[in-house]
Formats: C-alpha cells, sequence, structure tokens
C-alpha cells in the first residue's frame, strides 16, 4: 500500500495541483493540519482535501481560525491569512475543521500508525526541528511510523522503530523555495520517498497582493 502524506497546505492551491497526481495515486493519504492561512485559496484548498477521504488532523493555523484569531504576538503574515480564512470560509469547511482530531492513531496495511501537526505531546505546539531532543522521544512510541509537520522542512528517519516522518510543506516550503512537498509510504516495499515538486508561485502572490498581503508574500515561495 502506498500512503501519501502530506502537511501544511497554508490555502496555497497552486502548490497542491502540482503534487496532486501523487496524491490521487495513493491508496490513501494522511493529512497533518495547516489547510488554512498565510494564502488565500481557502475553500478551494478544502474543497480538495475533503475529497480526497484523507486521514486528517488539525493544525495550529487552523486553531486559530477556530479560535476566532492569531495570537497577538504572531507575525503579519499569520495575521493575514487567518483573517483572510475568516472572511472567506464557507460554513461547512469551519464545521469540517472544527471536527477534525489534534492527533490520530491507527492501521494502514496492518502497519501502525501516530500522526499529529506538531508533537503528539503538544500537536498545536512544538517543533520537531533536527535539534529538538523530543525528536529521539518520539522513539519512545509503540507504533511503525509517527508522523509530523509544523516546520516545513522534511525529515525521513528510519533508523530505528517508529520511523520518523516530516513530509515538509505543501504550501509553504521552507527548505527550498517555490515547491510543494510531499512523502510516500510504500508499506510492501518498506520505503518512504520525499518528493518536491516545483510550481509557479506568481498567482499566489498576486492574489495575495490583491487583497492587502504586504512584501512577506515573497518570503518561502520564491
Amino acid at each position: 500500500m502506498r500512503i501519501a502524506i502530506a502537511s501544511d497546505f497554508h490555502a496555497n492551491f497552486q502548490a497542491l495541483r502540482a503534487i496532486a497526481d501523487v496524491l490521487e495515486s495513493a491508496d490513501r493519504v494522511l493529512c497533518l493540519g495547516d489547510y488554512t492561512g498565510y494564502y488565500c485559496e481557502v475553500n478551494e484548498v478544502l474543497d480538495y482535501v475533503r475529497g480526497l477521504n484523507a486521514v486528517c488532523v488539525l493544525g495550529n493555523h487552523d486553531q486559530f481560525l477556530l479560535n476566532g484569531a492569531a495570537p497577538a504576538d504572531a507575525p503579519e503574515a499569520v495575521h493575514f491569512g487567518i483573517a483572510w480564512a475568516d472572511r472567506v470560509i464557507e460554513s461547512g469547511h469551519r464545521a469540517w475543521l472544527a471536527a477534525l482530531p489534534l492527533s490520530w492513531g491507527g492501521t494502514f496495511d496492518g502497519r501502525t500508525v501516530l500522526a499529529a501537526h506538531g508533537s503528539p505531546w503538544r500537536p498545536m505546539d512544538d517543533y520537531l526541528y533536527t535539534d529538538n531532543p523530543l525528536l529521539a522521544a518520539l522513539r519512545e512510541f509503540d507504533f511503525d511510523l509517527v508522523a509530523f509537520g509544523q516546520t516545513h522542512r522534511p525529515i525521513a528517519d528510519r533508523s530505528a522503530r517508529p520511523w520518523l516522518v516530516n513530509p515538509g510543506a505543501v504550501g509553504q516550503s521552507r527548505h527550498v523555495p517555490g515547491v510543494a512537498s510531499v512523502a510516500v509510504w510504500d508499506t510492501r516495499l518498506s520505503t518512504v520517498e520525499m518528493i518536491d515538486h516545483p510550481y509557479d508561485a506568481s498567482p499566489v502572490i498576486r492574489l495575495a497582493r490583491e487583497n492587502g498581503a504586504g512584501d512577506w508574500i515573497t518570503k518561502h515561495l520564491v
């Protein structure tokens, strides 16, 4: 079975379309949150993700939206994305987000998986960068694979059980600008493939600028 693992979509439908072939050819899809925030194609992204019949968890930007606002000390880019999403999101999509779990534990093809946006301990708050000691603590979980997002930077560590996978970001990659990132876990071959697909970010930038985004909008996109 091929499981596509994706995270941090951030209302960037142009990026999502760039990996649509990967998602649609997978047997199952696991989505790790942050469908909203930063950019402007909120309903387009949610329409698509919900149509995948994927296993999904909530992200911190999604929670900001459900709470009514980003934290006061959040950067301008975060405030822009949440305010825009709050203005345009369809009621059905808001209700769908509100029903998502903070974490998920389950099975694909007989393999056990634990998924959260940040960490399993604090899904909305923790950032598991490669120098975070909590990354090693994930080995304490009795699963075959632990999947997480949040940092927008990919990790694929198969050195011990559980395997640790951060697919990077679909909508705002921070290891390479202007690519949509996704991971594909093949349970039969026991492999994890990390995929980066380039896309044209100019429509994302143009739409955001038309709706009041500042100069920050090009960061991580070009």
